[in-house]
Formats: structure tokens, sequence, C-alpha cells
């Protein structure tokens, strides 16, 4: 018995890698509403995959996955050209269906050949509107200034 104990956790640890606002909450959730309550997404709009500000984005969250899941950050690509698209090695990801990512771009009227980058807060809310790639140490100070984080951070083994 105790020495499946290892194996066991080995063979959970995928599942605990992403975070989880909560134990109701979907590991890989496919739709915004499923996100609501449980997810801050930070939805990146690009004109294809390979676009220098989607990779430049992408790349300093996988910098900073640690970061991301500690705030419960789920980096939501919406590319208008996703062929090639490579997802994040490390940062907290969902890949959307196509149906769910237009009526995204419908929401947030945002143009196919536009890049722009969204902050939502668990509420759904936009809490940030940006034209180029956010740096980590902006999304970092405007998460935890926001009330719910800071409950958050005052509870026990908090993030």
């Amino acid at each position: 018995m105790t020495k499946l104990l290892p194996l066991a956790i080995l063979l959970l640890a995928p599942v605990f890698a992403q975070a989880q606002a909560r134990p109701n909450c979907a590991l890989k959730p496919t739709s915004l509403t499923q996100m609501r309550r449980c997810y801050r997404p930070l939805l990146v709009f690009s004109p294809s995959a390979t676009d220098a500000r989607l990779v430049k984005q992408q790349s300093a969250l996988d910098e900073s996955a640690d970061d991301m899941m500690d705030r419960f950050v789920l980096f939501i690509p919406v590319i208008t050209k996703s062929t090639n698209y490579q997802p994040p090695l490390d940062t907290p990801y969902a890949i959307l269906p196509s149906k769910e990512l237009t009526s995204i771009r419908t929401r947030f009227q945002i143009a196919e050949n536009q890049f722009t980058v969204l902050l939502l807060g668990e509420d759904g809310v936009i809490k940030l509107t940006s034209p180029t790639p956010v740096t980590i140490s902006r999304l970092d100070s405007l998460i935890d200034a926001m009330p719910d984080r800071k409950l958050e951070m005052q509870r026990p083994h908090a993030n």
C-alpha cells in the first residue's frame, strides 16, 4: 500500500498542476461562463499564431507561470488564424471551441486583425485593456489590488 502512494502522487500531479480557485471549478473550462467566480481570464486577441506580440505575451506568462497560478489567471488565446499555434509550456491556459472564441470576439468588439489583451476579474468584468503585451509586474499589481485577491491572500495556505 505505501509503495503505491508515490505512484498515485506521480499520476495525479498533472491534475493538480492547473491552478483552481475552488473545488467546484472546471479544470479545463470551455467557456467564459464556466470561468466566472473561478478564474481571472487573460484574453489575448491576435491576428495570427505567429504574431510577435502574442509570442512575447505568452513567453512572459510562461516565465512567471507560478505567479499566474497563484492568482488564478487563465490564459485564453483568441487567434484569428490559429494554424501552427503552440500552446504555452507552463502557464495555465484553455483552448476554447471556435464558436466560443467567435462569441468572445463579438462580445468585446475586437477586430480580427487587432492585437488586444483583456484581463477579466473573477466576476467577468474587464479589469485591464491593453493594445500591447502586458508585463507580469503590471498584472500582479493590478490583481493584488483587487478586493477578492486581498481576501484570497488572507486565507491560511493562501497563494
